[in-house]
């Protein structure tokens, strides 16, 4: 001990050691003051600045980017980084450079940071790009400020260089909108009756009857069944009723290997807004179960789960296609699951005329000879604009109706 106590004796005496000692002192000090203040400042950082993440992943994504190109948010940018021509599927223009970019909207000062994984693709296969990841960050406002830009810039989409409705379609995880569809008239499907309007202003109805879904205490879901033989229309009917109501397609293949029962509860939940959910072929994994092999990930009451379980979709129509009703569990068309049943079938002659109008306006007497040329025989609308395209350029060969002629598995799907 004595020894100890004369050798910090003589090193507290020793005015090197005596100053490194105090510099450690303020080094410990200093760090520590540091870790405060950094802590202060994340605090205070976490409570003035409010930010919101998203990546191209997102039909959001697309949204945000539109509306900055609208409002030319970053028109000022002095990093920018060429590109085909579009950072954002639907948008024109340069994209901003990786990074962090600043910009002032209405008073409030904000930040935007874009990230690019080269490494990570997203996208279908043919069509893949790298995964880009955006945070926007607004100091002194809200998040319900980031939100609204989003809303403005799908209102800006939904009107801008739209041809119809977007479709989505499942990858893995996540919805991917691949596009737009052209827009078609419900006039334009072809049925023998009113059977389609009849489905439109049900459909209408459904999508404004939030409240009194409510009111009744009653999960807000509808589904629809269109079934009939091959070519008669389904999927023509999903993308009029989409057009009409100025819904977006979002399209579930429950058939996929890789699918499961709770990548389909997520996907139908997820579904995006202002959307209908088409399921088509659903006879499918009814196929698979009969014939002993099981292809699909889904089961059978993983489907019905997602269809109306606890935590199953709302706000958005589901419609299912089937060209074999027959092979559908009557679990999974009962009422609550398949509220409307829509049958398309063969068509009349007369409907056929009026198809042979709309492909030769003002050739009405070539009409009433294709109309009398079918006579009683029904045909699929897709037999129909067949014959009609082949002889597009020739009205009076189309009016023959030679390719025409009744055959039994015609009558035999009737």
């Amino acid at each position: 001990m004595e020894v100890l106590d004369q050798f910090l004796s003589n090193a507290l005496a020793s005015d090197f050691f005596a100053g490194g000692l105090a510099l450690g002192a303020f080094g410990v000090a200093a760090a520590f003051l540091r870790a405060v203040l950094l802590a202060l400042y994340q605090a205070v950082n976490r409570r003035v600045w409010v930010s919101l993440t998203l990546d191209n992943r997102s039909a959001a994504y697309r949204h945000l980017c539109i509306w900055m190109e609208q409002n030319s948010i970053l028109s000022r940018s002095r990093h920018v980084r060429m590109t085909d021509g579009k950072w954002a599927r639907g948008t024109k223009g340069y994209a901003p450079a990786p990074g962090r970019h600043w910009f002032f909207w209405r008073g409030k000062l904000c930040r935007l940071e874009r990230d690019i994984d080269e490494k990570s693709k997203v996208g279908a296969a043919q069509n893949q790009r790298p995964m880009e990841v955006l945070h926007v960050t607004v100091l002194l406002g809200k998040v319900q400020t980031i939100l609204v830009w989003i809303t403005e810039g799908r209102e800006i989409a939904q009107t801008r260089d739209r041809i119809g409705p977007g479709l989505h379609v499942l990858k893995g995880d996540w919805w991917d909108h691949v596009g737009d569809v052209p827009r078609r008239s419900v006039d334009t499907v072809l049925v023998d009756d009113d059977r389609i309007e009849i489905v439109l202003d049900d459909m209408r109805w459904f999508y404004g009857a939030r409240n009194w879904y409510a009111e009744r205490g009653v999960p807000w879901r509808r589904g629809y069944l269109f079934h009939g033989p091959p070519g008669t229309g389904k999927s023509s009917v999903i993308r009029a009723l989409a057009s009409e109501l100025s819904l977006d397609i979002a399209t579930l293949d429950i058939g996929r290997a890789t699918q499961t029962d709770d990548d389909l509860r997520e996907a139908m939940i997820c579904a995006p807004k202002g959307s209908l959910i088409a399921i088509e072929d659903v006879d499918a994994l009814f196929t698979q179960r009969e014939g002993g092999e099981k292809r699909s990930g889904v089961s059978f009451s993983g489907l019905l789960n997602a269809i109306d379980g606890v935590a199953a979709q709302e706000g958005r129509a589901l419609v299912m296609t089937t060209n074999h009703k027959e092979r559908l569990d009557p679990a999974l068309i009962r009422p609550g699951r398949a509220d409307v049943h829509t049958e398309l079938g063969l068509v009349s002659a007369a409907t056929a005329r009026r198809f042979f109008e709309r492909f030769f306006p003002g050739e009405r007497d070539l009409a009433g000879a294709f109309e009398r040329r079918l006579g009683e025989q029904r045909h699929s609308p897709a037999q129909i604009q067949g014959w009609l395209l082949a002889n597009s350029a020739d009205p009076y060969a189309a009016a023959q109706a030679s390719g025409l002629e009744c055959r039994p598995q015609d009558i035999a799907a009737e």
